[in-house]
């Protein structure tokens, strides 16, 4: 049903996203899983961050692929690489909601608005 996957994390949690990434192993057959990760112009160590989600990903025991983005917006960058690879669904973890994701909108509804493709949200 689903070809590429692609499965964003905002590092707050190593469990929920290796959660999410066994999930996204349910939902096809042979899924080609992209563990996505944006950088909102903030200096990152990048080898620093590479590990982590090596290490979330091989905890997960999932095969997939990673990719580090750095861009403007998460929700913005997420969206274009959904656009780039031709997703056929984003799966993303949602927070609890706070007076911040009522007036702002989180990074997920933002998602769900703009998706070129079905997205999953997962509590």
């Amino acid at each position: 049903m689903y070809n590429t996957i692609i499965v964003p994390t905002d590092f707050s949690s190593e469990e929920s996203t290796i959660a999410s990434l066994k999930k996204a192993t349910t939902l096809s057959d042979k899924p080609h899983i992209i563990l996505l990760h944006v950088l909102e112009h903030v200096p990152h160590d990048l080898s620093k961050t590479r590990e982590t989600l090596n290490t979330w990903l091989a905890n997960s025991g999932v095969e997939a692929e990673i990719e580090i983005r750095d861009g403007r917006s998460s929700y913005h960058e997420i969206i274009e690489f959904a656009k780039e690879k031709n997703a056929d669904l984003i799966l993303i973890n949602s927070h609890k909601p706070g007076l911040g994701d009522y007036l702002l909108g989180s990074t997920a509804s933002k998602v769900v608005r703009h998706s070129p493709c079905s997205v999953l949200v997962v509590r």
